[in-house]
């Protein structure tokens, strides 16, 4: 919902937004004030001109107060001339001249009324149009320095990668193809995830959905159909600064399984959990039936990365691994700013 700016008390909008007693008292006072005037400056005017001095009131009432306080001040000023000013006075004796009298003011001050009225609200269409134009080019603004900054980030990662590739390949020269095809495919990866995420509707849909999505183009990715992988997360809402790394981390978890804990074509399985923890903390759970690694492999690895060069995934998500050997890898994922400050 778009939140207006609070009007000034002393603009017109801003008058318009006070209660109805604070409207419909200056209508009564603009009354007051055309009566006033009429009344002492009566021997001044010409006979024939009896609501001279309350059109303006009506007038200025609707503009600053309303339409329905237009109204209020459009029948007092009526009533007292014809009560006053309105021959014969201080009667309410209906003449022809008398009825053809009150017909005429009571035609203006409709017609005074109702153009005044759709104005100010013209008017005050266009302002909250104007303003949420401005705050939808203020929100676009924010997004493109968003994805700039996110693409920037995941150009850094590729490079990363690409330096621990060549590393490897500097070392044992036969790895280079497979290498280079299992970078294509985490750069393709990468690629998808963010068309997934940065869609609008992806805002609104329930992070389980999107990880289940995830979990397919990772699926895909490492042709594992025999698996099968399970995503059980509770109701949580993270931005895409949080969903990103968190949906890349997974991908690379679930191939790290796909390529390691099973033979290919074999049958498996796999849980993903993302769970609440304390500290305004989120818990990713990934965990297979696979063979598992060696209990005494001090240096895991994340789909062929080595812990040292995840360097990425542990600065946007500063979490932590544990108990592989157990066939199983949690990542403590933080839900705001503060806690990931903290």
């Amino acid at each position: 919902m778009t939140l207006m700016p609070r009007p000034r008390l002393w603009s017109i909008r801003g008058l318009q937004s006070c209660s109805p007693a604070v409207r419909h008292g200056v209508a009564v006072a603009l009354f007051c004030a055309a009566f006033g005037i009429r009344w002492t400056a009566d021997a001044l005017f010409p006979p024939g001109f009896p609501f001279l001095t309350f059109f303006p009131a009506v007038i200025v009432a609707t503009f600053v107060a309303g339409r329905g306080p237009g109204i209020v001040c459009a029948v007092l000023s009526g009533l007292a001339a014809w009560y006053f000013f309105v021959p014969p006075v201080f009667s309410f004796v209906v003449t022809p001249q008398v009825a053809t009298a009150m017909l005429f003011y009571s035609g203006v001050v409709a017609v005074d009324i109702f153009l005044i009225d759709g104005l100010t609200r013209r008017q005050r269409q266009l302002e909250e149009n104007e303003a949420r134009l401005a705050e939808m080019a203020a929100h676009q603004a924010l997004l493109f320095k968003e994805l700039q900054h996110r693409v920037a980030n995941n150009l850094a990662s590729v490079a990363s990668m690409l330096r621990l590739q060549r590393r490897q390949i500097e070392r044992d020269p036969a790895l280079a193809l497979p290498l280079i095809d299992r970078a294509d495919q985490r750069i393709e990866m990468m690629g998808r995830v963010h068309r997934q995420l940065y869609d609008p509707a992806a805002q609104s849909r329930p992070i389980r959905e999107i990880l289940s999505h995830a979990v397919d183009l990772a699926r895909e990715m490492a042709d594992a159909d025999a698996v099968d992988v399970r995503v059980i997360a509770d109701d949580v809402r993270l931005d895409v600064g949080r969903l990103l790394p968190l949906v890349l981390l997974l991908t690379e978890l679930l191939a790290n399984s796909f390529k390691h804990a099973f033979a290919p074509g074999e049958r498996g399985r796999i849980d993903v959990r993302l769970e609440q923890a304390e500290n305004d903390m989120l818990c990713l759970t990934v965990a297979d039936n696979g063979k598992g690694l060696p209990a005494s492999d001090t240096q895991p690895a994340i789909a062929g990365l080595p812990a040292r060069g995840a360097g990425w995934a542990r600065r946007s998500l500063p979490g932590w691994w544990r108990n592989w050997a157990a066939r199983t890898a949690c990542a403590a994922v933080p839900r705001t700013p503060a806690a990931r400050a903290a």
